[in-house]
C-alpha cells in the first residue's frame, strides 16, 4: 500500500499555506545562491525560469512529490523529513 502525500500533510497539520512558506523559503535560497552570479539570475529571471517554478508550486510539490513515491524514487522517510521542515519553516513565518 502506498503512502499518500495527502494523509501525511493531514497528519502533521500542514496546510497549503504552509507548503508554499516552505517552498518559498526553498526558493529563497536558491535565489540567495546565485549572489556571485548575477549574470546566470537575470537569465533564470528573464527566461521566465523563476515564474515558471513559482506557478502553483505548492500544487505541483504535492503531485509530483506524489508520483515519486509511487514510482519508489521517494521515500516515506525522507517526506516525513521534508514535512518536518515544513512544520519549522511555519513556526519561523510571521502572518
Amino acid at each position: 500500500m502506498s503512502i499518500k502525500i495527502e494523509d501525511l500533510t493531514d497528519e502533521y497539520g500542514l496546510e497549503l499555506s504552509d507548503i508554499r512558506w516552505y517552498l518559498s523559503m526553498e526558493m529563497s535560497r536558491k535565489l540567495l545562491s546565485y549572489a556571485d552570479e548575477p549574470n546566470e539570475l537575470a537569465d533564470y529571471i528573464w527566461r521566465g525560469t523563476l515564474g515558471d517554478e513559482l506557478y502553483d508550486m505548492e500544487e505541483r510539490y504535492l503531485r509530483d512529490t506524489q508520483d515519486l513515491l509511487d514510482r519508489g524514487l521517494m521515500d516515506e522517510a525522507q517526506i516525513r523529513n521534508q514535512m518536518s521542515e515544513a512544520l519549522r519553516a511555519r513556526r519561523l513565518r510571521r502572518d
